[in-house]
């Protein structure tokens, strides 16, 4: 039963392991958009280092004072007591009428108002203590403020306590007055005395602990406060941003994705070659350099195709893709290459009638004698078939290019064309267009035993492996696996060869000539 197209995958899936693969998917979001990351970080710690060294140094100078209840734990003539609350302390420090006093003895002639700006007060914790900071682009006017305003402070509780004490006296002394009479001699003396200890109380407001000394070291801007602040805001600006671009990117996430996406098992992954770059070069990688990782992983694939074809009988094998530039015909054309290396007669057929590419493997002419003059009965099949430089490999190019290369491939002559050779040969490989440029792939599609689709890790867009696989589907295209090409060495398995250089390995020097020649195998056979 052929396998259904999976659901497309955003960029972290939810697994059915639960939250550790997803943490997994996270962090390869992170792998593969490290750069960026990197980027925004080195911009933001840029501005944090020239938005430093534009500001002006700033100092700060710190009093730090021991705070008392001015008049003692308890108020005069009571015996309530009456704790000190730091924080209506801390709010008096801060207040306009200690500003007021502390502006004379501050340089710079700013007022009251102004200076609070300057201010900081804090609390030291589980003792009375408070801290006076004060801050200036001066350290010297920072050191006097600090003084200033633990003085006006002190000042202004001394003031304070000695109004309550004179008006507690003022009050004693307007009754003493109206006690005058012979018969209030016992409570005049009392009143007297009560008055004179009201007069003789000790104000005690609190002591400087520690004078404001002149800085010498700016405070603000903090170099390495900033650069440790822009290197967090830049990499969350750069996780926010890989995120969103690894979601807008549609391009496949490795092998999992592309066999999420195709809904079918990825054979084998081709490693990067870097002379592949030129996408219009061709290369037998088996032939060329038999002992690199790339020809490792296509005698991988070569294994599974005959483990498949010995179960299922599979002989016709089509090579399709989504869209052009995904390594299709490579792919065709060195599967083919092994195939015959393991000593199986195979054909390759370019049916590509529009835009041929596969005799450039093989250094064959693309319009002489071909598919087109086969389909067209202009020449028989035996005639347009030339060596594929290896042993049991022939090479059926695509002719001349045709006005009408979707009906000729839809022919019946091009079914009886596969039909025949399946008699003569173990494998035919068959090169097809893509799937959505053109619907040729899709009349030869039920023509063939299995799919084999070829992907590319760096350029091949979800969306296009769902379309191609939902028109696959309506043709009814049984789909083998698929092959993901130019993949990074390391996530393929295939880096362990790179650790050693091998001799290059001359092509076979047996190279079979012609349809006579194959015949007279499969009869031998």
């Amino acid at each position: 039963m052929m396998q259904q197209p999976h659901q497309q995958p955003g960029w972290a899936p939810v697994s059915p392991e639960g939250t550790f693969l997803d943490l997994r998917d996270y962090g390869r979001v992170i792998a593969r958009r490290w750069r960026l990351i990197a980027a925004c970080i080195a911009v933001a710690v840029a501005i944090a280092v020239v938005w430093t060294f534009t500001q002006t140094p700033v100092y700060t100078a710190t009093t730090e004072m021991l705070v008392k209840s001015p008049l003692g734990t308890a108020t005069v003539g009571t015996t309530t007591p009456q704790p000190l609350n730091i924080e209506n302390e801390q709010q008096i420090v801060d207040s306009l009428p200690v500003a007021q006093l502390a502006a004379p003895n501050i340089p710079g002639g700013m007022d009251a108002v102004t200076l609070l700006k300057h201010l900081d007060i804090t609390a030291v914790k589980d003792a009375d203590v408070l801290q006076v900071h004060f801050e200036d682009t001066d350290p010297t006017i920072a050191q006097a403020g600090a003084e200033a305003f633990a003085n006006a402070y002190l000042q202004n509780s001394t003031k304070g306590a000695q109004g309550i004490i004179s008006a507690q006296a003022d009050a004693l002394s307007t009754r003493l007055q109206s006690l005058a009479g012979p018969g209030n001699t016992q409570a005049r003396a009392q009143l007297q005395a009560q008055i004179a200890q009201i007069r003789s109380t000790q104000i005690d407001p609190g002591v400087i602990l520690l004078d404001a000394s002149r800085p010498t070291s700016p405070t603000s801007p903090n170099l390495f406060l900033n650069l440790a602040l822009a290197a967090i805001v830049g990499a969350f600006i750069g996780l926010i941003a890989a995120f969103i671009r690894e979601r807008m990117d549609d391009r496949l996430r490795g092998r999992a994705d592309l066999e999420t996406t195709i809904g079918a098992p990825v054979i084998t992954m081709i490693p990067q070659v870097p002379s592949w770059r030129d996408k219009e070069s061709a290369h037998l990688v088996t032939l060329q350099a038999p002992r690199s990782p790339a020809a490792e992983a296509y005698r991988t694939l070569r294994t599974s195709i005959l483990v498949a074809a010995a179960e299922h009988g599979y002989k016709t094998l089509m090579v399709v893709s989504a869209i052009s530039g995904e390594g299709k015909t490579t792919t065709a054309a060195n599967l083919a290459v092994v195939l015959a290396q393991a000593d199986k007669r195979v054909v390759l057929i370019s049916a590509d009638l529009r835009r041929p590419r596969l005799n450039d493997f093989f250094g064959l002419p693309a319009n002489d004698r071909g598919l087109s003059e086969v389909l067209e009965g202009d020449r028989k099949a035996w005639e347009a078939l030339r060596s594929g430089k290896v042993d049991n490999l022939w090479v059926m190019s695509s002719g001349k290019v045709s006005d009408q290369p979707t009906e000729l491939l839809q022919s019946e002559t091009m079914r009886e064309l596969l039909a025949n050779q399946r008699e003569v040969v173990d494998f035919i490989i068959v090169d097809c267009p893509p799937v959505l440029a053109v619907a040729d792939a899709l009349v030869v599609a039920p023509m063939a035993d299995a799919i084999l689709y070829v992907a590319n890790e760096q350029s091949t867009p979800r969306g296009a492996v769902v379309a191609a696989r939902a028109q696959l589907d309506q043709v009814g295209a049984n789909i083998l696996g698929s092959v993901l090409n130019n993949v990074e060495a390391k996530g393929t398995g295939y880096a362990y060869y790179g650790q050693y250089v091998y001799a290059q390995q001359a092509p076979s020097n047996g190279h079979a000539t012609g349809w006579s020649r194959l015949r007279k195998k499969s009869r031998a056979s």
